[in-house]
């Protein structure tokens, strides 16, 4: 769930913590303290050990600590934020250990799905694909790369609607967190115009093999693709090693 179009109950607020927030008492609160709070982290708006002060959250969110404190609670039993009792509440900084277990999880997934994605690929599936693809290539034409980092995400999302199996994303897609967060942060520090049209040509050159009707080769670049994490860990300048960790 992310947080409605303000109305005219609704209460908006900006904070000094990098990120806006719009609170719709239509819907439940602590979920959406949970999803603003979660992007956040994910895209690095928080980064990795900055402290999570609950009145300052309090104001920041305009509620009371009950929802607070419940989607913290949340967040610490995913990894993402981690609670000292009585010392405070701090983003956890961004475990190896954990981005080798997602990726292993995210990896058998997605090579299973594309398997079976390729036993019915269509032209129509590719035009879909390459249409995301296309929206990529656009969103770093023109600067954005929060729109480039959507059009990844749903390029990845839709081999699972392709080999009608929608039910496996949300596995997927939380497997891949702690991943997105790393990623972001490289974002932040390493070249996206040298970094992201690579992202295309893998991208493209999976779908060219399905094209040919190559599921072995598909599955040969896929694997490339998502094995690229790990090449990006000796590119993390020194100044950033302290947001990761063993």
């Amino acid at each position: 769930m992310t947080a409605a179009t303000a109305t005219p109950t609704a209460k908006a607020e900006t904070d000094p913590l990098g990120f806006d927030f719009v609170l719709d008492r239509r819907h439940p609160v602590a979920d959406q303290i949970y999803d603003s709070l979660k992007a956040a982290i994910v895209q690095v708006k928080l980064l990795p050990r900055t402290s999570i002060s609950e009145s300052r959250m309090c104001r920041h969110f305009g509620v009371s600590r009950t929802p607070v404190r419940a989607a913290i609670l949340r967040l610490s039993e995913e990894g993402l934020i981690d609670v000292y009792p009585q010392q405070g509440s701090y983003v956890a900084p961004i475990r190896l250990a954990d981005i080798h277990d997602g990726h292993f999880i995210r990896k058998s997934l997605e090579l299973s799905i594309l398997t079976e994605a390729a036993a019915r690929w269509t032209p129509e599936m590719s035009r879909q694909a390459r249409d995301i693809v296309a929206r990529g290539e656009a969103a770093i034409q023109a600067g954005d790369v929060e729109a480039f980092h959507v059009a990844d995400e749903d390029f990845h999302h839709a081999f699972t609607g392709f080999a009608d199996r929608p039910g496996v994303w949300p596995a997927i897609l939380q497997a891949k967190t702690r991943l997105s967060r790393f990623i972001r942060l490289i974002s932040h520090i390493i070249s996206n115009a040298e970094r992201l049209p690579v992202v295309i040509d893998e991208h493209l050159a999976v779908l060219d093999a399905l094209d040919r009707g190559d599921a072995e080769e598909a599955r040969a670049r896929l694997d490339y693709h998502l094995d690229k994490i790990f090449k990006l860990f000796d590119q993390v300048p020194d100044p950033y090693r302290p947001y990761l960790t063993d």
